[in-house]
């Protein structure tokens, strides 16, 4: 298990990027053009992440970008050091919560920018660009990091999948593999430490939530 986590923890993490890059930039500008073209094209990416299942997102890579056009190598495990074996696992794996982060950043962002305050802001003359992504978006990111944790907790316990589509040598294909040849001993290991980060991930979670908003206190 200690020789999968590696793996699983770049591929894991280089999704996360991937879905907090995409769905925090089509979320801002979703919430900061409504009823626009930038934000018909964020619906419909978020349609679309939400609908397609991982198997066949990643299935659709391999199809395209490595048998087809031949930029990426099929399987990630033979390349897991370099950029290009990771792209493809990365990008499939962070699909899903490219949709999900930008319906949340969306959402949080349209709550904010109509509030009081980012009116006031406004009217003392700041730039749009500020006024948008330092103040509503600081404003806006409780929501936004509670979905970031439970989503990268996911990830973490969720890419079994994908790793067995890209023959990943991490945690969850080790749990397919055992389950496989009946070593019921390493799947109930790769089960209890994915439920143990789950629990001290939302523990996190809520002990940064009196650093994010000074609002909150921690009551004994």
């Amino acid at each position: 298990f200690m020789d999968r986590l590696p793996a699983t923890l770049q591929l894991t993490s280089a999704a996360m990027v991937f879905s907090i890059i995409v769905g925090v930039t089509l979320g801002v500008i979703s919430a900061a053009r409504p009823d626009t073209a930038f934000d018909r094209v964020g619906k419909i990416v978020a349609i679309l992440g939400q609908s397609m299942p991982v198997f066949w997102v990643g299935l659709l890579m391999v199809l395209l970008f490595a048998v087809y056009l031949g930029w990426l190598p099929v399987a990630g495990g033979i390349d897991r050091n370099g950029i290009q074996g990771l792209i493809l696992p990365a990008v499939t794996l962070g699909w899903l919560f490219v949709a999900a982060h930008m319906r949340i950043v969306r959402s949080s962002m349209l709550s904010a920018l109509e509030s009081d305050y980012i009116k006031m802001i406004r009217a003392k003359g700041l730039p749009p660009r500020l006024v948008i992504w330092k103040h509503a978006l600081k404003n806006a990111s409780i929501p936004i990091f509670t979905l970031f944790a439970v989503n990268f907790a996911q990830l973490i316990s969720g890419a079994v999948v994908t790793e067995t589509i890209f023959a990943w040598p991490g945690i969850g294909r080790l749990l397919v593999d055992s389950i496989f040849v009946r070593d019921f001993p390493v799947a109930q290991t790769v089960v209890f430490f994915a439920a143990m980060f789950i629990v001290s991930i939302n523990l996190c979670v809520d002990i940064v939530y009196a650093w994010l908003d000074p609002r909150i206190r921690m009551a004994d």
